[in-house]
């Protein structure tokens, strides 16, 4: 496990938080950690991100810095002052 960093900014898609853009701050050293942390203070947001597996689901994106985090999403390194966008791929017609 890396240097654990307090300052990341989580910014959450509206459809995850009930309709409102969430802003949190939290710590870890990877994007797992950091959304674990997340859920300590948000527990409804882990079905709505997570599978049975552990793993995101499928229509769930985490950006770090604008950059996709894609294949290692949750291993995924960040350090003090890095802003995760968890967004969210919506289809519809």
């Amino acid at each position: 496990m890396g240097v654990r960093v307090m300052g990341v900014k989580v910014r959450l898609h509206p459809f995850l938080n009930e309709g409102k853009e969430g802003v949190y701050e939290v710590g870890g050293s990877t994007v797992g950690e950091c959304l674990n942390e997340l859920l300590k203070v948000s527990p409804g947001l882990k079905e709505k991100l997570f599978d049975k597996t552990g793993k995101l689901k499928g229509y769930i994106e985490v950006l770090v810095n604008n950059k996709t985090t894609f294949p290692k999403e949750l291993a995924f390194p960040v350090k003090d002052g890095d802003v995760l966008d968890v967004i969210v791929f919506l289809a519809g017609g």
